[in-house]
């Protein structure tokens, strides 16, 4: 299906179900949002770039016009998962929001 890109949530709970190796990558983004997910092997770790937040600007806009607001931090995390061609791993709903404007957009719910 492509290389996950897992979104902070599901960091959260790979850690509590005791799993401390993951293939993948997150962002630092997720990192930030929580910590102890540097403890987890096997993740590689993104930092955003200027394509990234072209991407998240674009998305901003039509989720504006759309009137559909998502929180800054999950458009540049679903830019990410765009520019990059990475499969976004998370629980969040709101993505789904996102997909309908870029169908680009690869998402695996939980």
């Amino acid at each position: 299906m492509g290389t996950p890109l897992y979104d902070t949530n599901i960091l959260i709970e790979r850690l509590r179900d005791g799993i401390a190796i993951i293939e993948g990558a997150t962002t630092t983004l997720n990192l930030i949002e929580f910590p102890k997910a540097a403890a987890i092997n096997g993740l590689d770790v993104i930092i955003p770039g200027k394509d990234d937040y072209d991407i998240g600007f674009k998305l901003a806009i039509l989720l504006l016009k759309a009137g559909k607001p998502v929180p800054a931090v999950d458009i540049v995390i679903a830019a990410i998962a765009i520019n990059r061609e990475l499969v976004l791993h998370t629980m969040d709903k709101h993505f789904k929001e996102i997909q309908k404007i870029n169908k680009s957009l690869k998402v695996k719910y939980f």
